[in-house]
């Protein structure tokens, strides 16, 4: 019922008791029982659930929109979220917040009348996601919002035991990389000679080289530092003491090309017939390579 200009003696018709009494936000402006909407009412955050993996946002009426996904409490495998009605003056920044396990999430995200871009989170992440129209197309710009920002993990200390370590690269461990991953890798240990001679070349050890390298040849060094210790326990600056304590690292870093890979640890003295106990600890962490640097 549309609103009276009340004069005196004008009869209130009931319909306007029962609308003053039930007001609405979607009334027009011109009925009874209209409410106005509060100050910057379309800069609101508005928040949408995905249904059966999709959601539509066409019905957004503010800039910023906050799209929640459900998975089940049991899922581990990949799901698509679809994301359509973006564009005009509707959401132009969403937040996917994903609810449920750690699960991977595809967002798939329109581009065009035809063609469609899918990025890839990882499990537990949320995504802040963009565009601006560049021709007729809609071009996508995504912050991951990482349950651990630096994704690593320590394999803890490993002992090892390289065998007949010579002048020859002797292999004692194989690291696995993941996609995207670069590593740090530590090695310490002693190298022992029972008979250490400064005539002869038994136990007169120089240098202790470390090296990972991979199945394309991409190749670390890294030349490690050397305590001398002599038969009593002490470091002494002798040239062929009994024992060598030796540490240092190599930092693999990611390939070009992200890939999975597998890389040999190896080391190697400057002489023969070395005992050597040793260990090492490899941390592997997301760091993709910032091709920029290498213009």
């Amino acid at each position: 019922m549309n609103k009276i200009n009340f004069k005196t003696g004008t009869i209130i018709p009931p319909e306007l008791m029962n609308a003053l009494q039930n007001p609405s936000f979607t009334n027009d402006e011109e009925e009874a029982g209209h409410l106005p909407l509060p100050p910057n009412y379309g800069k609101k955050v508005q928040v949408f659930n995905t249904e059966n993996r999709a959601v539509d946002l066409s019905t957004a009426s503010s800039g910023f929109a906050v799209v929640i996904h459900h998975s089940s409490s049991l899922s581990g495998e990949p799901e698509t979220v679809t994301i359509d009605g973006v564009g005009g003056t509707g959401a132009n920044t969403i937040l996917l917040v994903t609810r449920g396990t750690d699960y991977p999430v595809i967002v798939s995200l329109p581009q065009n009348s035809v063609s469609r871009k899918e990025i890839s989170i990882k499990g537990g992440s949320s995504v802040l996601l963009t565009f601006f129209s560049y021709g007729a197309a809609y071009v996508w710009k995504y912050y991951e919002l990482e349950t651990n920002p630096v994704a690593m993990t320590d394999t803890g200390w490993k002992s090892f035991t390289p065998g007949g370590v010579s002048t020859d690269f002797v292999k004692f461990a194989t690291l696995k990389v993941p996609k995207d991953y670069s590593a740090i890798v530590m090695v310490k240990g002693t190298g022992h000679s029972e008979y250490p001679v400064t005539s002869g070349s038994t136990g007169i050890v120089k240098e202790y080289t470390f090296k990972a390298i991979d199945a394309n040849n991409n190749e670390e060094n890294c030349e490690m530092s050397i305590l001398k210790v002599n038969e009593y326990g002490r470091q002494t600056q002798d040239y062929d003491a009994r024992d060598d304590r030796f540490s240092g690292y190599l930092v693999i870093p990611p390939l070009s090309t992200p890939a999975q890979r597998s890389v040999d640890l190896k080391l190697k003295t400057n002489q023969e017939a070395i005992t050597i106990a040793a260990s090492f600890r490899a941390l592997l962490y997301k760091a993709n390579l910032d091709t920029t640097l290498l213009a």
